[in-house]
């Protein structure tokens, strides 16, 4: 049985007395240790995974995909162990195919499962103090046991004295407080990441956009009204269901919602005992989002199948509205430009409108990006004629990225998460649905833009004699020098950029050696406290020139590949 988002378990759930973060004289200098010990150690351990020499008898490609599972698994328990920012940036990193290869993103998605609680003096303080009344006064009956826990917070069960069932949501304490620290830590990595990763990636952006969703989701008065919004869009649809959101017993800390149980989304066994048609929830759920997206342009961010529950009725619903991505209606145009020109393997136009959403720079090598929109397009075609996974797109994003300048929106991200996501519901209810079919059942939409394309391609007939007049009078100004063309020699710059890399590693080696000079004469002086510091200097700058050399190799790499593609 499900509510609100967490299913509801007669074990005991684990408690978190156990973690470090979870004490409440965690100091700030500790936290920021772990922090970045966690991050230097996750740098060299993926450092050494290209590394042949690391691996005894060999690096073959079975030892390497080995090596990272288990550093896969080592992250999850870490991150774990680091408590609530990091496992909510997990979860978070779990829909980023375009950043982290499959094994990771399969590894992370797991975060989704029970966390442990908090004691439930602590849950009924918070009640108090962000209510204003003795638990007693507020509710007929408070279960003190939780019912569930997440990441940032858990559920207990209540019922209010009018008699009506509801579901207490109560934060973390000492929450708002753990992510100010944590975050001004991230950023500092995000900025360390930004300058060594030759512009491919935008982290501070990525952290950016990172700290602005986790800021919303614990502001529970947020997530009551994404709850109202959703709720209203969904009125004329009966089959799709959320639980009603009691402003008199919330706060930003304390969300109190309707009791609204049923049966997990994934629970087969559960759905065909209650005589419902398991094939046609799959087709729902799928309905439901290309809703949520194509005419609301507002979904749920996190769906994954503690979030979705089928009622006795057949009825989807929906629970847990912290996270939720909102499309524009500009964005979705484009979106749906993109999709025609993939559809139709038109590369100049996938390139784009991909230039106008933001993801790909302007002034960036356009010609490798085309190669690999190329390559995108072609496999992406092949999979839907040959019916494959939605997820196989992530494992393509990421390949793509690669030492590519790509900077994809969260809301993308998510979407095709989303979709993932639905796939594997739909999969588990059943065997034989497949998403591409699914969707291609949802024709009205569809057909609606393609009469708007219409009417766009006889606006672009019309404008051509003036598009023509243009082109002549370029040529033109070329002609006559008013108009001058600057060329970028793309090898030299990244010879240059090679260069510049190389000079920097040599530095920090010199810095380092310098520092760990400094630290051995001050130990054997007997300054213990200036030789640690001095030590850990060397240690950062050393990991530097570890870093570096790993840009030096990425940048012979993709200059190889360069090559590559041009011969062929």
């Amino acid at each position: 049985m499900m509510v609100a988002g967490f299913e509801e378990d007669e074990d005991e759930l684990p408690m978190d007395y156990q973690y470090t973060w979870a004490q409440e004289d965690y100091s700030r200098r500790r936290r920021t240790l772990d922090t970045w010990s966690f991050v230097l150690t996750l740098r060299a351990r993926l450092w050494l995974l290209d590394q042949a020499w690391s691996y005894p008898g060999g690096m073959t490609p079975e030892k390497k995909a080995e090596r990272g599972r288990t550093l896969a698994v080592w992250i999850r328990e870490t991150i774990l162990q680091l408590g609530p920012t990091f496992i909510k940036l997990g979860q978070l990193f779990s829909t980023r195919s375009d950043l982290f290869p499959p094994e990771f993103t399969q590894e992370l998605s797991k975060l989704q499962d029970r966390v442990p609680a908090f004691s439930a003096d602590k849950a009924e303080a918070i009640v108090e103090r962000e209510l204003g009344a003795p638990v007693g006064v507020l509710f007929r009956e408070f279960d003190r046991k939780p019912i569930a826990a997440a990441s940032l917070g858990q559920v207990h069960r209540a019922m209010l004295h009018s008699g009506e069932q509801v579901v207490v949501k109560v934060q973390r304490p000492g929450l708002r407080q753990l992510f100010e620290i944590d975050l001004q830590n991230l950023e500092k990595v995000a900025e360390q990441l930004d300058k060594g990763d030759e512009a491919t990636r935008d982290f501070k952006g990525i952290y950016q956009e990172c700290a602005k969703i986790l800021y919303e989701e614990i502001d529970y008065i947020n997530e009551g009204r994404n709850a109202d919004r959703f709720r209203r869009n969904f009125r004329n649809e009966g089959w799709v269901k959320v639980p009603r959101v009691y402003w008199q017993y919330s706060s930003p800390s304390v969300l109190t919602l309707e009791y609204m149980p049923g049966v997990k989304i994934t629970n087969v066994a559960g759905i065909e005992a209650a005589g419902l048609d398991a094939p046609r929830i799959a087709q729902r759920a799928t309905e439901s989002y290309l809703i949520q997206i194509l005419r609301h342009g507002f979904f749920h961010a996190d769906p994954h199948p503690g979030n979705i529950a089928i009622d006795s009725a057949g009825s989807l619903i929906f629970y847990d509205f912290g996270m939720m991505g909102e499309i524009v209606p500009a964005t979705r145009e484009r979106l749906l430009d993109l999709y025609y020109g993939i559809v139709k393997k038109d590369t100049d136009a996938v390139v784009s409108q991909l230039v106008a959403l933001g993801i790909i720079v302007p002034t960036s090598d356009l010609l490798s990006i085309k190669r690999s929109i190329n390559f995108f397009i072609q496999n992406v075609n092949r999979q839907a004629q040959q019916q494959e996974a939605v997820s196989t797109i992530g494992e393509d994003l990421f390949a793509i990225a690669l030492d590519q300048p790509f900077r994809f929106p969260a809301a993308f991200t998510f979407v095709l998460r989303a979709f993932a996501t639905l796939e594997g519901i739909g999969k588990a209810l059943d065997p034989g649905f497949k998403f591409v079919n699914d969707t291609r059942s949802q024709t009205g939409f569809v057909l609606e833009q393609l009469q708007q394309q219409a009417v766009d391609l006889g606006q672009a007939a019309a404008a051509m004699p003036m598009r023509v007049q243009r082109i002549e009078s370029t040529m033109a100004l070329l002609e006559t020098g008013d108009l001058k063309l600057r060329v970028r020699v793309l090898e030299a710059e990244r010879a240059a950029r090679r260069a510049g890399v190389i000079q920097a590693a040599t530095i920090q080696s010199i810095g380092a050696m310098g520092f760990l000079n400094v630290g051995v004469q001050l130990g054997l002086a007997g300054q213990s406290a200036a030789a640690g510091a001095a030590l850990a200097l060397s240690g950062v700058c050393a990991g530097f020139v570890v870093f570096g050399f790993r840009r030096v190799k990425r940048l012979d790499k993709f200059e190889k590949s360069i090559k590559t593609g041009s011969r062929a």
